[in-house]
């Protein structure tokens, strides 16, 4: 069995843990999103944004935060929970490459995004006015992007961090910040100074305008812009969680 067999066994591993866990997986990021929308459609019944339907500008961040949350969320919990039982040996005897560990965790928890995202627009797009897939190419590389750059950032916290606890801090202190910063919810440009600039300095902005522009056409910023920042930061992010993944197999 040569390395590359394996990387895609401890991907094949990943992806049925989190199956068993469909209730988590599934339904709890789509509830959310329905009672974000049943609220924003209430508030905001007939506001626009530059021409767009508000709850279609609402809705696209949503699909955002749902495979933000999902693929940094699935790598962190599958890591601290097999360091706490013990299995994270199984991982360090393995007879393959770190890089190969690191992507094997980064694609499931990208797997688990789209997945998610998937259910969740079969369920709900049918009630949302206003939406189209006006750019099918730029949402796909977009949400695959996306995906893997949270992945990757979920393996490098999850390797990191030693208990759940921790987690929730970084949830909440890093992550939702990041989102509530992030455009979801309104246009960057409609923020006063300095939270504006603030805000485009936020990585999460990129992914957010670049899935608005696939799906519905509108970006508060040029969508090559945040195609290669966000490109930028998912090469940096590899080389970091290699580097993360190696120093964790020594201990």
């Amino acid at each position: 069995m040569n390395t590359t067999t394996y990387m895609w066994a401890l991907y094949a591993r990943e992806v049925k843990r989190f199956q068993k866990l469909w209730f988590d997986t599934v339904a709890t990021p789509i509830m959310s999103t329905v009672l974000y929308l049943a609220i924003f459609g209430v508030v905001a019944a007939g506001r626009a944004v530059a021409g767009t339907n508000y709850t279609a500008f609402v809705y696209v961040g949503l699909l955002g935060m749902m495979i933000i949350n999902s693929s940094f969320a699935n790598p962190i919990f599958a890591l601290i929970l097999s360091k706490n039982v013990g299995t994270i040996i199984d991982i360090q005897l393995a007879p393959i490459a770190p890089w190969r560990i690191a992507i094997a965790y980064a694609l499931a928890a990208l797997t688990r995004g789209i997945f998610t995202v998937i259910i969740a627009v079969l369920v709900t797009i049918w009630f949302i006015p206003g939406i189209a897939l006006l750019h099918p190419l730029s949402f796909l590389v977009a949400l695959v992007l996306t995906g893997m750059e949270f992945g990757m950032l979920g393996v490098i916290f999850g390797l990191i961090m030693k208990n759940f606890e921790t987690m929730t801090l970084v949830m909440t202190f890093i992550i939702q910040p990041m989102i509530m910063l992030g455009g979801i919810f309104y246009p960057v440009s409609s923020l006063p100074y300095p939270w504006a600039l603030v805000s485009e300095f936020n990585p999460l902005y990129h992914n957010i305008n670049l899935l608005r522009y696939g799906m519905i056409g509108y970006s508060g910023l040029y969508p090559a812009i945040s195609l290669g920042i966000i490109l930028f930061l998912c090469i940096i992010l590899f080389f970091v969680m290699n580097r993360v993944v190696m120093k964790s197999l020594k201990q």
